[in-house]
């Protein structure tokens, strides 16, 4: 673990932006192996360095990288890639004064005003762990996950334990699928992680090119990859790029969570029951989907421990 480490601020947005509520969903989410939130410090790999992200009075500080001697471009990759992943640049007021105009929307937006959108570095890493959590329930995704990083990731020790950066794709290439027996998914699952690998290391598929495009033509790009539907290539831009260009109408979790909230539970969860609900919501149906489905997580799971899955 290194110890002797420079500081770095990220000064904090003037648009609404809550750093704990940040903290308190990464508790939950039960990836530890990807990033930990220890003593109010959220730790993750970014741009191959280990940081430590902490609140300050008027900035995030960044501890970990050594900010000072570094050539000035690797400092400014940490630093975009830093705002990327925390979701700094992305000013979400004008959902918050739509939301606010909506009372059955509002009561469920108000108190994660504020919540971040924050993303992966890479859209290659977006598909890779939602091909994972297909068809699957999240615990035994999230383990799987786990597993990956623990299998391939380059490991980075902290003082309890380990965080890890995900697996660039020509590690993942150069697997076979019966080195992914571990991850406990199915055979195909495997083999298509394993192409998409192949296929980006290669050059034959750009994934990062991807997220210049207007949404919905990205969505319609990754469609065309096999293996990859409606509700992985909408995801991919929503956790790769913080855009929800589609309602998530077929996530479990979110035809429970839409139920509960809009409808006291007793409308019956349902695919068309999301659809018919967030589409009302226009363009912003795809966000409001993602900030119902973060209400459900920060209500529903406690703090998990470190090692708890």
């Amino acid at each position: 673990m290194q110890t002797e480490m420079n500081e770095a601020p990220l000064r904090l947005p003037l648009h609404p932006y809550r750093f704990d509520l940040l903290l308190e969903f990464v508790r939950r989410i039960a990836y530890p192996a990807r990033m930990r939130v220890i003593d109010g410090a959220l730790w993750r790999v970014t741009a191959g360095q280990l940081l430590a992200y902490r609140l300050g009075a008027d900035a995030i500080i960044v501890r970990g990288a050594p900010l000072s001697s570094a050539p000035r471009a690797e400092v400014d990759e940490i630093t975009a890639a830093s705002r990327a992943v925390l979701g700094l640049q992305r000013d979400l007021s004008a959902f918050y004064d739509f939301a606010a105009r909506d009372q059955r929307l509002w009561q469920v937006i108000a108190p994660l005003h504020g919540m971040p959108i924050f993303c992966t570095e890479t859209a290659f890493e977006a598909l890779i762990t939602l091909i994972i959590e297909q068809h699957i329930t999240w615990k035994n995704a999230l383990r799987a996950q786990r597993c990956l990083l623990q299998m391939l990731g380059t490991a980075h020790a902290l003082a309890d334990g380990w965080v890890y950066d995900f697996p660039p794709p020509a590690k993942l290439a150069r697997c076979r699928p019966e080195q992914l027996k571990a991850l406990k998914i199915t055979n195909r699952r495997s083999e298509l992680i394993i192409q998409i690998a192949r296929d980006v290391d290669s050059g034959r598929l750009d994934l990062e090119a991807l997220l210049a495009l207007p949404p919905l033509d990205a969505c319609q790009r990754l469609l065309q990859i096999k293996g990859v539907g409606h509700w992985t290539a909408g995801n991919v831009l929503a956790r790769a790029a913080g855009l929800f260009p589609t309602i998530s109408h077929n996530d479990v979790a979110l035809q429970a969570a839409v139920n509960h909230y809009f409808y006291a539970g007793q409308g019956g969860k349902s695919a068309p029951q999301v659809s018919e609900t967030l589409s009302a919501y226009g363009d912003y149906g795809g966000l409001a989907g993602h900030f119902v489905l973060l209400r459900w997580v920060l209500e529903r799971y406690p703090p998990l421990a470190a090692g708890a899955i």
